[in-house]
């Protein structure tokens, strides 16, 4: 009896030990989503602000070439943002 009240412990302790790895594996993932989600809406932020600018420079009638080298954006792509 003894050793099948061993075995059990064991069992329960093993099952124990695994839910709780796995329960900070899926912690551990979800905080780097969520610092990667973080990340790359702020790159996206950035660019988006990079083409409001470069629309706003336009508008004020700065040429293409100047825009460019201030936001590092192509000039093919100010003068899409322009055009359209």
């Amino acid at each position: 009896m003894n050793l099948y009240q061993q075995s059990l412990k064991i069992k329960r302790d093993n099952y124990s030990a695994l839910e709780s790895a796995e329960l900070r594996g899926e912690q551990r993932g979800q905080k780097q989503g969520i610092e990667i989600g973080q990340k790359q809406g702020t790159e996206i932020g950035a660019e988006q602000e990079k083409r409001e600018m470069a629309v706003k420079l336009k508008t004020k009638g700065m040429h293409v070439e100047e825009i460019a080298e201030l936001t590092n954006l192509s000039i093919a792509e100010i003068q899409t943002l322009v055009e359209g």
